[in-house]
């Protein structure tokens, strides 16, 4: 019983937490972006920065991100990949550099 009352209690206070859907009018959520290339995003940075500001406003918009369109889920992904891709190589140069490779 106590459980329950528990559990009753956090489902509560967490759909208190959340913005309902009539205050999120989607505004500032863009969805009209073309689909783009880990390879894109490597050679564009300022794409990719462009695109981090998009996703970083979907996160920030709370909705869960099964229902984001795909050609956003697939850039973000790509994005991120792109970005530790970047970062990986400059780690790889930096220690053949410092190997004197």
């Amino acid at each position: 019983m106590r459980a329950t009352n528990f559990l009753c209690v956090t489902l509560v206070a967490l759909s208190a937490c959340s913005p309902s859907e009539k205050t999120q009018t989607g505004e500032g959520l863009r969805s009209d972006i073309p689909l783009r290339s880990v390879d894109f995003f490597m050679k564009n940075d300022t794409d990719r920065t462009e695109m981090e500001a998009v996703c970083t406003a979907w996160k920030g918009s709370q909705r869960p991100i099964t229902s984001w369109p795909a050609v956003v889920t697939e850039n973000c992904n790509n994005a991120d990949t792109a970005k530790y891709q970047l970062i990986q190589k400059r780690e790889r140069e930096k220690f053949k550099k410092q190997m004197g490779i």
